[in-house]
């Protein structure tokens, strides 16, 4: 079942507010393995309409951290669109 809006926002509101403890905890791969179970927990469970804008939502929340999106998900997006 696909999230709704409102659902959406909250999940995405409890992401961000992960960071900072998943950043503290975690170095390099750990990091990334945790937040990407997070991040694609929300993302496999919404509509394909909002698919791309929870992925610029989450990579708002990386950027806030001064944190580039992952590499892999920006070549799954490019091969995706094509």
């Amino acid at each position: 079942m696909c999230l709704t809006d409102k659902d959406i926002e909250l999940q995405l509101g409890d992401l961000a507010r992960t960071v900072p403890q998943l950043l503290k905890d975690n170095q390099g791969a750990e990091f990334w393995i945790q937040f990407l179970d997070l991040a694609n927990a929300i993302r496999d469970r919404v509509s394909l309409d909002r698919y791309d804008w929870v992925t610029e939502r989450i990579y708002e929340i990386l950027s806030r951290y001064g944190i580039s999106p992952p590499s892999r998900w920006i070549l799954a997006a490019a091969t995706w669109a094509i």
